[in-house]
C-alpha cells in the first residue's frame, strides 16, 4: 500500500511552514521554523521510511527535530516514537497519556474487540494493513514525558493544547493559531479504512476508550474558530466557518 506513496504527492503545506503529510492508514504533521522542527504523530513503525522521506522532502533531518508531540498513545500514531527518542529528541503527551503511550495500561481495540466484524471486506483489510504496518509490535515510549503549554509555547509552531479525551483518557489535539488549523489525532477524523463516507466524522465507537466523551470532544474542537482540520486519518479538510459539522457520527456499515 505504501510502494506508490510519495512526498511530493501527501506533504501538503496547509498555511506557511506548517506541513501536513497524508501517510498510507495514518497521519503526522511538521511544524517547521528554519531548519528546525515540531514533528506531530508518527505514524505505524513500518511508516519509517516515510517519515524519513517526508522530512527530507521539506529540506529537515530527523535530529534537529526540536520536540515530538503525541496525540495518543496508539500503535499507528507512536510507532516511531521510541526510536526518535532513543535519537536524544524529546518526545511529550499529556500526563493522563503517559500510562497508555508507556504500555503500563492499553487502551486500544485488539483483535477480541473486533469479533467476527474482521471477517468483513473493510476491517479484515484495515487489521491487515496494520499487522503489516507493525501495528501489534512493542511501540512503548519509555522517556515520553508530561507536556505542559510553556514546553510547547517554545517550539516551532507554539501549538496550544486542546484536551479531547474520550478515544483514550489522555488524548489531546493541537490547535495552530497561525494556520487557523487543528490536529484532530482521532479525537475526529475525516476517513479511515473502514468507513465508507469521506469529511468530518467519528471512528466507531469499538474504537474509543470511552465514546460518549469522543463525541463531546468534537464540541471543543468547534469552538476553536479553526478553519483546517489535520486529522490522524483521512485528508486534510477545509471549514471555512470553522464550524464542524459531521458527515457520520461514527455508526456506519461495518459498524451499525
Amino acid at each position: 500500500m505504501s510502494k506508490n506513496w510519495s512526498a511530493e504527492a501527501n506533504v501538503k503545506e496547509v498555511a506557511e511552514d506548517v506541513f501536513f503529510v497524508q501517510g498510507p492508514a495514518v497521519n503526522w504533521t511538521i511544524l517547521r521554523r528554519d531548519k528546525e522542527f515540531t514533528l506531530i504523530d508518527t505514524g505505524y513503525p513500518g511508516n519509517w521510511p516515510l517519515l524519513q522521506s517526508s522530512m527530507n522532502f521539506l529540506g529537515l533531518a530527523m535530529e534537529n527535530a526540536a520536540g515530538v508531540l503525541l496525540t495518543h498513545g496508539h500503535s499507528d500514531h507512536i510507532g516511531n516514537a521510541a526510536r526518535i527518542s532513543a535519537m536524544g529528541i524529546p518526545v511529550f503527551a499529556s500526563y493522563a497519556e503517559l500510562p497508555n503511550i508507556r504500555r503500563e495500561v492499553l487502551e486500544q481495540v485488539t483483535v477480541k474487540d473486533l469479533g467476527l466484524r474482521i471477517i468483513r471486506p473493510r476491517v479484515g483489510a484495515w487489521a491487515l494493513h496494520a499487522i503489516r504496518s507493525g501495528g501489534l509490535s512493542d511501540v512503548a515510549v519509555p522517556g515520553v514525558a508530561a507536556m505542559t503549554q510553556d514546553i510547547l509555547d517554545v517550539l516551532p509552531g507554539s501549538p496550544r493544547i486542546i484536551a479531547t479525551g474520550g478515544h483514550t483518557s489522555g488524548h489531546v489535539s493541537f490547535f495552530i493559531p497561525s494556520a487557523k488549523a487543528v490536529v484532530t489525532g482521532d479525537a475526529l477524523v475525516t476517513g479511515h479504512a473502514v468507513s465508507p463516507v469521506c469529511g468530518p466524522q467519528l471512528l466507531p465507537a469499538v474504537f474509543h476508550h470511552r465514546p460518549a466523551e469522543t463525541l463531546a470532544s468534537v464540541g471543543v474542537l468547534s469552538q476553536l474558530g479553526a478553519e483546517t482540520i489535520l486529522p490522524g486519518h483521512g485528508p486534510v479538510v477545509s471549514v471555512p466557518t470553522g464550524t464542524i459539522e459531521l458527515v457520520s457520527n461514527g455508526r456506519y456499515s461495518p459498524f451499525a
